[in-house]
């Protein structure tokens, strides 16, 4: 099965572990994609691009800016729009005029490319409540590229780690890889401290996932 939405590519990770060219890499595609969903799951986010997909998103009373939460990371907009007739139709659009994303600047203000995760609608623009009379949720929709703009070196990295720890397991009878000089050496049960130190600053801050 081949690499999907994977942060490392086939070569990449192999390289990564030593294993030789022409090796059935199947197992190793496997073992790249669950690794790079461990990496989600643990920062409440996606590193890769989802193009052309429709969010939706609840609003509060009197609400003008709209924070997008875990897994609402967003490159650009295409379309945002709400339903104001309570029926799950999502008939009036707001113009690229009448909104700004947030944060400002976001893909080009700091030293790597990074997403937008929120919405203000600008003076004169108003958006609908949550719920709606009916119960009526997600009334405002926004379609776009979700993602991140491209996936951060550090993430990468991580990618490395884990690949390389969940290969070990495949050796590894009872949790042993084998004898050091304080005993037996056993492959960890967490995700390396390595790992997380380097996945930490990418941590959505709403994120409640595994540690």
């Amino acid at each position: 099965m081949a690499v999907v939405n994977g942060y490392l590519t086939t070569s990449e990770a192999q390289s990564y572990i030593g294993m030789s060219a022409g090796s059935d890499t199947a197992e190793l595609d496997d073992v790249i994609t669950s690794v790079s969903r461990m990496i989600d799951r643990f920062c409440g986010r996606h590193f890769f691009q989802s193009t052309s997909t429709q969010k939706f998103f609840d609003c509060e009373p009197d609400q003008e800016t709209l924070t997008f939460g875990p897994y609402g990371d967003l490159v650009t907009a295409t379309a945002v729009a709400y339903d104001d007739n309570d029926d799950g139709t999502y008939e009036v659009t707001i113009a690229a005029t009448d909104y700004q994303l947030l944060p400002q600047g976001a893909t080009t203000r700091g030293p790597i490319s990074e997403p937008f995760t929120g919405l203000r609608v600008l003076s004169g623009v108003s958006l609908p409540l949550a719920p709606a009379a009916s119960g009526r949720t997600g009334l405002v929709r926004i379609t776009g590229t979700w993602g991140w703009p491209a996936v951060p070196v550090e993430v990468k990295q991580a990618a490395r780690i884990l690949v390389a720890e969940v290969f070990k397991l495949a050796d590894a009878p009872l949790g042993a890889v084998g004898f050091g000089e304080f005993g037996v050496v056993r492959v960890q049960r967490q995700m390396p401290a390595r790992a997380i130190q380097l996945l930490q600053p990418y941590r959505h801050p709403a994120n409640v996932g595994f540690a």
